[in-house]
């Protein structure tokens, strides 16, 4: 089996037919073999994903995110939904996004898009119903916003946060997950990369201009959130390889739809097998997921047999062999820079490029380092359940191998000298105010130092000699 991608997800069906047993026999097989990490299950407002569904895919090691289709117009129960949230909790959900696309007029009744405050009244709502998750210990993602959309998102999203960052909602927004469509709107991959600052002045709904409407509209989100919040906040990508909003599945896509988003696979399983992180990635540490726009299954018209609508994880999951017979490749074998329209060729790049590491003498470690990585975002809920926050935190390098003795005595004497929190995970560090390092550049990765100065943290460092005071 392929290790699991930290940052890959897809979208699953969003009807309610296919989450009987026969179905999920058929597709988790198929999505572990391709080191699929989160699953987007949209459900229809009267409907409840069935709990032995629900348990299967999270014991699988699939992080579920749950998105029901409430109308603004006509919001659920309160003591409903708080059922609702209360049996996605018991059945291991930790994630909920609510309300997509309020920037647009088919969200609103006519009147309620007419009166003044719109974006108030929204958060209003929102944080009502977010509220409840986070009692139920669910986390609210912020919902999905159209690229322009009839309420520009850019301006959607600054007046949000604005609301939000009133004192009665602080409980809100501390504890949310911010979210991108980041559907291609039939531009190049590379449409709008660097954000704003590559490419300022961008006015709102003006042709002729790069601006946010592309894969990397999480880098402008991103700049805002920073602007309005003072350090990075975790986003989720969705529709990810989506031509356009009026564009059909996978396999109804352009031919240039499918050559990038390949190409962001082969991005995320490249970044997956990285022994350290990269100094600035192409999608950086805060996605914490980005999902595929979506299974290969789904057809405007019922004129092709069912097997053709699963083209896509099938020819993926045949590569599988591939992994097996490429053992014995040169490790100098490397991921060609071409990308082929071809699945075949662009998997089969990606094993090359991961042989070298999976089968050789490092291989424990790498699997280890992969494995630390892909806890990132079950450490987060983790401090989310347990509603902790630290004011210290002792980050310890992930390659304790290349400790020395006197570096390895002196980490528990400190913990236990000042009870501080330790471990080896970025988030929580990134969550406290003082960050303890041992006095020597060359174990900790040089983004990590940035991210933490960047999110104002400050730094204390750790010397064999003393406590670094």
């Amino acid at each position: 089996m392929i290790n699991q991608t930290k940052q890959l997800g897809f979208h699953y069906y969003s009807d309610t037919d296919h989450y009987d047993e026969a179905s999920l026999d058929y597709w988790l097989p198929k999505l572990l073999a391709v080191g699929t990490r989160w699953l987007v299950l949209s459900i229809i407002e009267r409907a409840e994903i069935p709990e032995n569904f629900l348990k299967r895919v999270t014991a699988a090691g699939i992080e579920p995110i749950i998105c029901p289709q409430f109308s603004i117009s006509n919001p659920p129960q309160v003591d409903i939904f708080r059922e609702r949230m209360s049996y996605y909790r018991k059945n291991g959900v930790h994630l909920v996004q609510l309300y997509n696309y309020p920037n647009m007029k088919s969200a609103w009744t006519p009147d309620e898009w007419k009166k003044q405050k719109l974006v108030e009244r929204f958060i209003e709502l929102f944080s009502r119903y977010a509220q409840i998750c986070i009692e139920q210990k669910i986390i609210p993602i912020f919902p999905l916003l159209q690229p322009g959309g009839d309420y520009w998102d850019i301006s959607f999203l600054k007046e949000s946060l604005h609301v939000l960052q009133q004192k009665k909602y602080e409980s809100i927004l501390s504890n949310l997950i911010f979210s991108a469509d980041a559907g291609f709107q039939e531009h190049a991959l590379d449409w709008g990369k660097g954000g704003p600052e590559a490419y300022h002045p961008v006015y709102a709904y003006q042709t002729g201009q790069i601006d946010h409407r592309g894969f990397h509209i999480f880098e402008w989100y991103q700049a805002i959130l920073h602007q309005s919040l003072k350090k990075y906040a975790p986003m989720i990508l969705f529709q990810t390889g989506r031509w356009s909003p009026n564009t059909g599945p996978f396999d109804l896509s352009p031919k240039q739809a499918k050559q990038q988003l390949l190409k962001i696979l082969a991005l995320l399983q490249e970044q997956a097998v990285k022994v350290l992180p990269q100094e600035n990635p192409e999608i950086p540490p805060y996605i914490i997921s980005c999902n595929l726009y979506k299974l290969p299954s789904e057809f405007l018209t019922n004129l092709r047999p069912e097997q053709e609508s699963r083209k896509f994880l099938k020819d993926v999951l045949l590569h599988k062999k591939v992994s097996n017979a490429s053992r014995s490749l040169d490790s100098t074998v490397s991921v060609s820079k071409s990308v082929s329209s071809e699945i075949g060729s662009v998997i089969c790049s990606i094993i090359a490029a991961i042989t070298p590491y999976l089968c050789g003498a490092g291989k424990q470690f790498v699997i280890l380092v992969v494995e630390n990585f892909v806890k990132i975002v079950r450490s987060l809920i983790a401090i989310f359940l347990r509603g902790e926050s630290y004011s210290s935190y002792f980050l310890i390098p992930d390659a304790e191998s290349l400790l020395t003795e006197g570096q390895r005595e002196i980490i528990p004497q400190y913990i236990n000298k000042t009870n501080c929190k330790s471990g080896k995970n970025l988030y929580e560090a990134l969550s406290s105010s003082k960050v303890i390092l041992l006095n020597d550049s060359s174990l900790y990765p040089r983004n990590v130092i940035k991210q933490l100065r960047y999110n104002n943290c400050q730094i204390q460092t750790l010397s064999e000699s003393n406590y670094g005071n």
